[in-house]
């Protein structure tokens, strides 16, 4: 299997995957506070990019950061705090958040793993004033391995792939929501397969349709390969 990541990537709801222009301009672009390295993920709705990020704090712990442009980042809007709560020590050793920012309903929907003061794990956010304030995190999934995230709405539906934290071999599952991220009514839905390692999920929406890509490694360990199920929700 060749070597692929699914890093700067866009996948479609129909399944399609092309190049992420967005994606790549998140090593160009300086959000409004310090971030850590690496973190710093975009979403655009309209003519508005949204930005989330980590930013160290002294302690070794992290908050989870948000602001909105217009114009590239040459002004951003003011920060608002997404999640404060981080009681890890890995400082910016951490897995990047995700976003996605709906033009349809004017949310932002933010997923991210983070030692929050009750235990490790999968955690959701989201805005119904297009990033002005973000409500209460509420947690999708405990565990201790701290992975990535990958986030889609479109309307009603929000979805969530994620690396599942809790299991031995390294996979992807689902969380879904059918109110707008009000409400997950699934919380976890495997997704990748039994006999290979998945990793760095990535996921679209629209309508009914779904679809998740990941990278997945050989239990062999020849190679990796990208890997894409495609479905409709119910």
């Amino acid at each position: 299997m060749a070597s692929v990541s699914t890093e700067r990537l866009l996948l479609s709801a129909s399944g399609d995957v092309t190049d992420d222009s967005l994606a790549r301009g998140e090593s160009l672009m300086q959000p409004p506070s310090l971030a850590c390295p690496g973190t710093l993920r975009l979403s655009k709705a309209g003519p508005t990019i949204f930005a989330v990020w980590w930013s160290p704090r002294p302690d070794s712990g992290a908050r989870l950061l948000s602001a909105h442009t217009g114009n590239h980042g040459t002004t951003w809007s003011a920060v608002s705090p997404v999640d404060t709560l981080d009681r890890g020590v890995t400082g910016c050793r951490r897995a990047p958040p995700s976003i996605a920012a709906d033009s349809v309903t004017g949310y932002v929907h933010v997923a991210y793993a983070m030692h929050a003061p009750e235990g490790p794990g999968l955690f959701f956010s989201h805005s119904m004033d297009r990033g002005a304030i973000f409500h209460e995190p509420v947690p999708l999934l405990y565990g201790e391995r701290l992975g990535r995230t990958s986030i889609a709405a479109d309307g009603d539906r929000v979805v969530v792939a994620f690396e599942d934290p809790n299991s031995g071999t390294p996979r992807v599952g689902l969380a879904l929501s059918r109110t707008m991220g009000h409400i997950f009514e699934d919380r976890f839905l495997p997704v990748s397969f039994d006999n290979s390692a998945a990793s760095h999920p990535l996921v679209a929406v629209h309508g009914a349709r779904i679809s998740v890509a990941w990278r997945e490694r050989s239990v062999s360990g020849s190679g990796t390969a990208l890997r894409i199920r495609s479905g409709s929700l119910h």
